[in-house]
């Protein structure tokens, strides 16, 4: 049985990093909204499905896609009266498909390889020839094989958003961690040193529970607040000036450690620290809870019912579902 002055500690601290990956969640989807990155990601898959060679002929395909009647209603002005266009994040695959076969906007049924003619990309005409092809004619076929089609593509614009987001994540936890001086050797140690400080942090820890969607700025501020409440060492102040150069030499290396290791874990994110947050809880208090007859054991407290209705049980530090209809849940 660990030292419960150890978990403690790892609690408190991770329990820091559950507020600070929020806090970078917020800023960073701040940032996404502001530039509307997932909309320009979206434009650019799509470009780049149509013509994989040419993006300035695939970009002026799509602003023609995009002014179909299925996808028009999803394209607003940025204001009313404004000729800036806010485009959509996401397109459903079953709208795509029925606007890209209906491309030169005929409307009506007809033959499909005349649908797949009228689309102006060769490569997308290429790739819904094959599909139709294997699909042997049958239309319902080549409809759910050209829609996955799309979603594969989407999969793939997926990954785009999700590199330019980790990026924004570390330059986001770097500037946080550096302007908060938010340093994870200190931290530690004034858990392990401050019963007190300790005691009222993890008083804090045990009462969190996740969130579904990333806080507003004005919550993160003051959850970062309440941080420097809990007389955590965060932030800038005056310290004693170190006697020596190899004195001197080691603060700056630890700091410097320390820092990097607050910034690498906030590039984790918030729903990770959740996750590790539950897990010490767990074995904080009685450890895990015993499986159910009819469970199948996937980890520490995470079971799965066998049979027809399987089901993932919540830990003890997630919230309860929703009930669903007819009152289960």
């Amino acid at each position: 049985m660990l030292d419960s002055a150890v978990l403690d500690v790892a609690f408190g601290l991770v329990f820091v990093f559950v507020i600070l990956s929020l806090a970078c969640s917020a800023l960073n989807e701040t940032i996404s909204s502001l530039f509307n990155w997932r909309a320009k990601f979206l434009r650019r898959g799509i470009a780049n499905l149509l013509e994989p060679t040419n993006l300035e002929r695939g970009l002026e395909q799509t602003g023609t896609l995009l002014q179909h009647p299925l996808l028009n209603a999803l394209v607003r002005p940025v204001k009313p009266g404004s000729t800036r266009l806010h485009y959509p994040s996401y397109v459903p695959s079953r709208t795509f498909v029925a606007a890209l076969l209906d491309f030169d906007r005929t409307g009506g049924k007809r033959e499909i390889e005349a649908a797949i003619a009228a689309v102006p990309s060769t490569d997308a005409r290429r790739a819904l020839t094959v599909l139709l092809e294997r699909a042997d004619g049958d239309v319902t076929r080549f409809t759910r094989d050209a829609e996955r089609w799309f979603d594969d593509s989407m999969e793939r614009v997926s990954g785009w958003y999700r590199r330019r987001v980790q990026k924004i994540l570390w330059a986001l936890a770097l500037a946080l961690v550096v302007s908060l001086n938010v340093d994870s050797v200190r931290i530690a140690e004034q858990l392990w040193t401050q019963k007190a400080v300790r005691a009222a942090v993890v008083a804090r820890a045990e009462a969190a529970q996740p969130v579904a969607e990333a806080p507003s700025l004005k919550q993160v501020a003051s959850d970062v607040t309440e941080l420097d409440q809990l007389a955590l060492p965060i932030g800038w102040t005056a310290e004693t000036r170190p006697e020596g150069t190899g004195e001197w030499l080691l603060r700056i290396l630890l700091k410097v450690v320390g820092l990097l290791l607050t910034a690498s874990a906030l590039t984790l994110g918030a729903p990770f620290w959740f996750d590790v947050l539950s897990k010490i809880a767990r074995l904080r208090s009685a450890g895990a809870p015993p499986p159910a007859t009819d469970a199948v054991r996937r980890g520490e407290g995470e079971e799965t019912r066998a049979g027809p209705s399987a089901g993932t049980y919540r830990t003890a530090t997630q919230p309860a579902p929703a009930p669903g209809p007819e009152g289960q849940t």
